[in-house]
């Protein structure tokens, strides 16, 4: 298999295949919208029968003049639908998947870039967009924009836990795609099935809330349509299956030649094997065009729209002969590297005179609540805030600095590179909601986010803590860890206390430092109660001192 894969084919076998397999797609549509036709004119004519039943309405669907006349409505159809389905498709992919387009400020997106730049450059590639995808997920994917172009995204989690040689290995498993053209294919074939699988949530959705009601034909149609839908489901699982499993596997062995490290590849695999691949945010429907399933855990059979990671593992060792005995030391060793690059940089620290504000839960009079309620964590809450933290660390990476230095920021520059703070407007200096002092950009998690040298608080965007929540550069003290350590035992409480002083006039309200306006102060979200003000115009979180910290800690340890 390794010879074959390896073999170079030339433009015109890659053009003759293109062609045949888009027939081949193109062939199925009409099967399917000829089935579906010939089946909703099946259940007309019978309805009408059992209405009318003097008149013979249902023979003719039998019929071969009928079937003609059905076939040449499913053609019709078919071919609108076809070309329909192409208008839009690099934006439509793009929406699905969630993909967002690089940050020039962001250190990890610029390695990302270089690294596709690199390959680009290395294998003559026509021109690709890079995107990223804002989940802490690993996945990759690649797919053709129908105009002789490629986009290739990488998931916020993968860039993360990944190292340059691993990434290198998954950016050249999805320019193998592109080279070969199976891209046009697969995309092709998700522009024109892979909307299915949301179109059926649709339906079920539509069939819980009538059923019961007055609406309950609507569910009753619903429920048909859905169950027929699911039949066109499992043939177009099928399809995408067929077309998927051979070319992941191609292109694992491209990959490999072309960086010449089968083993960096393998590496990441094994990684990538071991967390979620983006489930939620990339749609099960749209999983032929990844490096992996989509779903937890994968489906495998004749069903399944990728071989087993251990499998392509194995492949991998094969070419780089090495045994599984030394893979495994070698992912050991890697695992060890990874782990020394954790936590080695420092937050930006806070002023002596900032203040601590990181432990109080829903205010004043949440905080009492739960004293109240519940003696034990709440009452350790407001001690722990009153506890001074502890004397910053210098970093332990080569060469870096002990704190992340601080530039002054204007308001409306946010966590920005340079360049684009630049282009912001600056209506004011931006001052802490909490101190009053200016704000400052600084170095956090490979990003330039907005901090308050006096108190430690940090300005963000939702996209902004997406990457920070799915990286681990930054070293935590032990008071943020306690922090953490409080925030997992006492969620509950936290919560209901929130619950209980929601929309109590004595919670101050801080002011949005963009607009000015009153954010809201809030949980981040169900499942980790740190307490974080939000404003919803502005699309900003502020996070007192320590705040975000122990929302990283609490990331870490639920990711893993």
């Amino acid at each position: 298999m390794s010879a074959s894969a390896g073999q170079r084919r030339t433009v015109f076998d890659i053009e003759r295949e293109k062609r045949w397999r888009i027939w081949v797609l193109f062939a199925l549509l009409l099967v399917m919208v000829f089935a579906s036709v010939w089946v909703l004119c099946l259940i007309v004519t019978v309805a009408f029968y059992v209405s009318f039943p003097v008149v013979d309405t249902v023979s003719w669907v039998f019929t071969l003049r009928g079937a003609g006349l059905i076939l040449g409505i499913s053609g019709a159809a078919s071919l609108l639908y076809w070309f329909a389905a192409q208008v839009g498709a690099r934006e439509r992919l793009l929406r699905a998947m969630h993909c967002e387009p690089l940050d020039a400020g962001d250190r990890y997106h610029q390695r990302l870039a270089n690294v596709v730049e690199e390959m680009r450059i290395a294998t003559g590639a026509p021109r690709v967009e890079c995107v990223t995808v804002r989940t802490l997920g690993l996945n990759a994917f690649a797919f053709s924009d129908l105009h002789g172009g490629g986009v290739i995204g990488v998931t916020e989690g993968a860039l993360a836990r990944l190292s340059r040689q691993q990434l290198q290995g998954v950016v050249a498993h999805e320019f193998a795609h592109v080279l070969s053209g199976t891209y046009v294919t697969v995309t092709v074939s998700c522009l024109l099935f892979g909307i299915y699988s949301a179109l059926g949530d649709t339906l079920e959705d539509t069939a819980m809330g009538a059923a019961g009601s007055r609406a309950a034909p609507v569910a009753a149609g619903a429920v048909g349509a859905r169950a027929w839908l699911w039949v066109v489901q499992r043939a177009s699982a099928v399809l995408s299956a067929s077309l998927s499993r051979a070319r992941e596997r191609q292109a694992d062995v491209a990959a490999a030649l072309y960086t010449r490290d089968p083993l960096s590849l393998a590496e990441a695999l094994r990684i990538i094997s071991r967390h979620p691949g983006g489930v939620g945010y990339i749609p099960e429907g749209l999983a032929p065009l990844c490096i992996r399933d989509t779903v937890e855990g994968g489906t495998h059979g004749w069903m399944g729209t990728h071989p087993p990671l251990g499998e392509r593992i194995d492949t991998l060792l094969a070419l780089a002969a090495a045994s599984p005995e030394q893979f495994a030391r070698q992912v050991d060793a890697a695992s060890d590297r990874f782990a020394a690059r954790e936590h080695w940089a420092q937050a930006p620290a806070a002023g002596a005179a900032g203040r601590h504000i990181g432990l109080a839960a829903a205010g004043q009079a949440a905080a009492a609540a739960a004293r109240s309620a519940h003696g034990d964590v709440a009452a350790a809450v407001p001690q722990a805030a009153a506890a001074p933290a502890p004397p910053r660390q210098p970093s332990v990476s080569s060469g870096g600095s002990a704190t992340a230095p601080l530039v002054p920021v204007p308001l409306g520059a946010g966590a920005r590179a340079a360049g684009a703070a630049a282009q912001a407007p600056a209506v004011r200096a931006a001052s802490c909601p909490s101190c009053g002092a200016s704000l400052a950009l600084a170095a956090y998690e490979g990003l330039r986010v907005t901090v308050c040298p006096a108190c430690g608080g940090r300005l963000v965007t939702p996209d902004e803590v997406a990457k920070i929540l799915a990286r681990r550069e930054v070293a935590f003290t032990a008071e943020q860890l306690r922090l953490a350590d409080l925030l997992a035992a006492g969620g509950d409480e936290l919560r209901r206390a929130a619950a209980q002083s929601r929309g109590r006039p004595q919670v101050a309200l801080l002011p949005c430092p963009r607009c000015g306006r009153a954010m809201v102060r809030r949980h981040f979200n169900y499942e980790h109660a740190v307490e974080v003000d939000y404003c919803s115009i502005c699309d900003l979180y502020w996070f007192e001192r320590d705040e975000l910290e122990a929302l990283q800690v609490l990331a870490e340890r639920q990711s893993g």
